[in-house]
C-alpha cells in the first residue's frame, strides 16, 4: 500500500461507539456511511472525518478542526472519557484526506468534503460560503470612496458637537468618517457605548456629503437578524434624527424603517434558504447597515454580502464580545479577530487620511497588513455604566477573562441588598422554587399590578430570568413553570389553561401579514368585553391586539435563554447557572447575560461553575479569520 494510502485507522465500530456515547448524532453517522456507499473502498478515516464535519455544524462550527479532535480528550455526554477509540493521528488524517478519494476536494469543484490541507475539514457548501464571504469582505475592505475632506470635517464638527448633555467620543466620530471613506465599516461596542448614536450621525454624514454634491440622496437599507432587533433599531434611530444639527433634507434622507435580513433579501416561493436578491439581481441600495451583526450566521451573511452591489457601502454593527449566532459561524468575532487584536493599528496611509477628516490622530502600524484593519472601529467608552459601576466592572473583567477580579466582585456581592450585584450561591440541597421565590414576587409585582396592556409591556422590562439552557433543571422551560406556580400560589395569576390573563409571550416565528416577528414580546390581557387578547406595541408605540388563535408560534417568557435575550435590556436580571460545569456556559454567555441589565444583576449558582465559564471562550472552528487576517 502506498504512503498516500495508509491502512485504515478507524474501524467501523468507532462511528458506532461515538454515536452510542452521544458524541456523534445518528444523522452524522448516516451521512458518513452514505458517503461510503457512494465511494466504496474509501479510507475509513475519511468517513470518520465526514461524520465529524457534519457534527461540527450542529455546534456552530463552520468546519471540523481535526487537530483539536486529535489533541483533546473525547468524552461522552456525561463527561466520561472514552478510552481505546481508534482515532487517527493528525498525520494519518492528513494522508487519508489528501489521497485520491473522490469525496474530498480543495473547494474548486463540488465534492462532499473540502480539506484545506492542514486541519480543517468542511462540508462543501460551508466552505463555499466561507470562501465567498471572505473574498467579498476583503474586496469591500479595500474599496475606497473619495470625499471632500473640508466638507466632511465641517459636517463632523456639527454632528458630533456635544449638546444637551449628549456624550460623544472621538471613536464615534472616527466611525462615521470610516464609513464615508471605505466600502466596509465594522462598528463594535458593548451596551451603552453609543452604537446607534454613531450610526445616526454616520448616515447624516453620508447623506450630507451626497447632497452637497448635488446628487440624489443615497438609498439606505437598515436590517437586523430578527424582527424585534429591526423594530428596536427603527425606534432608536427615530428618537435621534430630529435632534441632529443638519439640514432638514438630510434628516428626511435617513430612513425610518428597517427589516429583517431575510425580508430585505426577498423570499423565493417554496424555499427558506434561497432569496430573490443575489449577485445577479443585487439590492437597489447604496448603503446597507446591519445591526446586531454578531447574531448573523455564516450562510446568511454570505448571501447578504453577495446581494449588496459592489459600489454600495456595507456597515456591520454589533458587539464582538457577545454570543455568536445559534447557527454556524462567529462572523463578527472573526472579522474583528476578537481576542487577538483588541486594538488594531491602521495602515499609515489611511491613518493620515482619516486624521485629516476627523482632526484627530489614529494609531498606525505601517502599510503592510490586511485592508480589513482600516475598517474596524471599537467603541470602548461606556456612557451607561460609570467608572464605579458594579455591572460595568464585572462585565469588563469577564469579557477580558480576568477571572480572579470577576470572582472577587461576585464573592463580595454574596447576599448583598444594595449595589448593582447580588450573588446567591447554590448547592445541591437548595430547592430552586424556594431560592427564586422572593426574586419572582418582587420582579413581577409591578407587571401584574396593572391591567393596562401598554403599562404591562413597559413593566415587563423591569425584570427577566435568564438561563443558558432551554431544557433541564435550570432551563427556561422549568423556570417558566416555577414562575407560573409561584405567582399562582400568591394569587397573582390563574394559569389554568394555555392562555390566561397576565401571560407574557414571545413570538418564535415570523408572520408578515400580522406584522409579528420572531423575538417580539407581548402580553395577554382582557379587553373591555372580558375577552382574552394578546397585545403588542407597534413600531409607532401604538397598542395592537390580536385574538390568541391568530398568533404565530409563541412561548411563555417570564424566563428566556441568554441567546434569545441578545439585543434586549431589562432593569434587573436574574441569571441562573447550572450546578454542574456546562459546555454552553462560556465567557461570552456570561458577558451577554450580565450586560442585559441596566441597574442590577442577581447571579444564582455555584462559584466554581462561574469561574470555569469565565476561563472558557467560545471556540468556533472557521477559516474566515485566517482568510481576512493572514492572506
Amino acid at each position: 500500500m502506498s504512503a498516500a494510502s495508509p491502512p485504515p485507522a478507524t474501524t467501523p465500530s468507532t462511528l458506532a461507539r461515538l454515536a452510542e456515547a452521544g458524541v456523534l448524532a445518528p444523522l452524522d453517522v448516516h451521512f458518513a456511511r452514505m458517503l461510503g456507499q457512494l465511494a466504496p473502498g474509501t479510507h475509513a478515516d475519511v468517513l470518520l472525518g465526514a461524520a465529524w464535519a457534519s457534527r461540527a455544524i450542529a455546534f456552530g462550527h463552520v468546519c471540523a478542526d481535526l487537530r483539536r479532535i486529535v489533541e483533546r480528550t473525547i468524552t461522552d455526554a456525561e463527561g466520561h472519557e472514552l478510552r481505546d477509540l481508534a482515532i487517527p493521528s493528525m498525520f494519518g488524517w492528513v494522508m487519508a484526506l489528501s489521497g485520491a478519494s473522490t469525496l474530498v476536494g480543495d473547494g474548486d469543484r463540488p465534492t462532499p468534503l473540502v480539506f484545506d490541507g492542514d486541519a480543517r475539514l468542511y462540508l462543501y457548501r460551508y466552505h463555499r460560503y466561507e470562501r465567498m464571504l471572505a473574498a467579498a469582505l476583503a474586496s469591500r475592505a479595500g474599496t475606497t470612496h473619495p470625499i471632500d475632506t473640508a466638507v466632511a470635517r465641517t459636517t463632523l464638527d456639527r454632528l458630533f458637537a456635544a449638546e444637551g448633555g449628549l456624550q460623544l467620543d472621538d471613536r464615534q466620530r472616527e466611525a462615521a468618517a470610516v464609513a464615508a471613506m471605505r466600502g466596509l465599516t465594522v462598528l463594535s461596542g458593548g451596551p451603552g457605548t453609543g452604537k446607534t448614536t454613531t450610526v445616526v450621525r454616520m448616515l447624516a454624514l453620508l447623506q450630507s456629503l451626497q447632497l452637497a454634491r448635488g446628487l440624489p440622496p443615497l438609498r439606505v437599507a437598515l436590517a437586523a437578524p430578527t424582527g424585534k432587533a429591526a423594530a428596536r433599531l427603527v425606534e432608536s434611530i427615530g428618537k435621534q434624527v430630529d435632534a441632529l444639527d443638519c439640514d432638514d433634507a438630510v434628516k428626511r434622507a435617513i430612513p425610518r424603517a428597517a427589516s429583517t435580513i431575510h425580508r430585505l433579501l426577498g423570499f423565493r416561493g417554496g424555499s427558506t434558504t434561497r432569496f430573490l436578491h443575489d449577485a445577479e439581481l443585487p439590492l437597489s441600495v447604496d448603503v446597507v447597515v446591519v445591526d446586531e451583526a454578531s447574531m448573523v450566521d455564516l450562510a446568511l451573511m454570505a448571501k447578504l454580502v453577495d446581494a449588496v452591489p459592489q459600489h454600495a457601502r456595507l456597515v456591520l454593527v454589533g458587539d464582538k464580545h457577545q454570543l455568536a449566532s445559534v447557527e454556524a459561524g462567529a462572523i463578527l468575532g472573526d472579522i474583528c479577530d476578537a481576542g487577538t487584536r483588541e486594538h488594531v493599528g491602521r495602515s499609515a496611509s489611511f491613518a493620515a487620511q482619516l486624521g485629516a477628516v476627523t482632526g484627530g490622530g489614529a494609531p498606525s502600524s505601517g502599510d503592510a497588513g490586511p485592508p480589513v484593519r482600516d475598517c474596524l472601529v471599537d467603541l470602548v467608552q461606556n456612557h451607561r455604566f460609570g467608572p464605579d459601576s458594579g455591572i460595568g466592572r464585572l462585565a469588563d473583567a469577564i469579557k477580558h477573562g480576568r477571572s480572579d477580579e470577576a470572582m472577587s466582585r461576585l464573592q463580595g456581592a454574596i447576599g448583598a441588598r444594595r449595589g448593582e450585584l447580588t450573588m446567591v450561591p447554590m448547592t445541591e440541597a437548595d430547592a430552586l422554587p424556594q431560592v427564586l421565590r422572593t426574586s419572582i414576587l418582587e420582579g413581577y409585582r409591578g407587571y401584574l399590578e396593572t391591567d393596562d396592556p401598554l403599562l404591562r409591556l413597559a413593566r415587563l422590562l423591569q425584570f427577566r430570568l435568564l438561563s443558558p439552557h432551554r431544557r433541564g433543571p435550570f432551563g427556561v422551560e422549568r423556570l417558566n413553570q416555577i414562575v407560573e406556580q409561584t405567582l399562582a400560589h400568591d394569587g397573582r395569576i390563574q394559569p389554568g389553561t394555555a392562555w390566561y390573563d397576565g401571560r407574557p409571550i414571545l413570538v418564535t416565528s415570523n408572520d408578515y401579514q400580522l406584522g409579528l416577528f420572531n423575538g417580539d414580546v407581548g402580553v395577554v390581557g382582557r379587553d373591555g368585553e372580558g375577552r382574552l387578547r394578546a397585545y403588542f406595541a407597534g413600531a409607532d408605540g401604538a397598542l395592537r391586539g390580536f385574538a390568541p388563535s391568530r398568533l404565530p408560534a409563541v412561548e411563555t417568557v417570564f424566563a428566556m435563554t441568554v441567546h434569545k435575550s441578545q439585543g434586549s435590556e431589562f432593569d434587573r436580571v436574574g441569571l441562573l447557572v447550572p450546578r454542574q460545569i456546562s459546555s454552553l456556559l462560556t465567557r461570552e454567555l456570561l458577558y451577554t447575560a450580565i450586560t442585559r441589565a441596566r441597574a442590577h444583576v442577581t447571579l444564582f449558582g455555584a462559584a466554581k461553575v462561574v469561574a470555569d465559564a469565565i476561563g472558557k471562550r467560545i471556540e468556533r472552528a472557521s477559516g474566515l479569520r485566517d482568510a481576512l487576517w493572514e492572506p
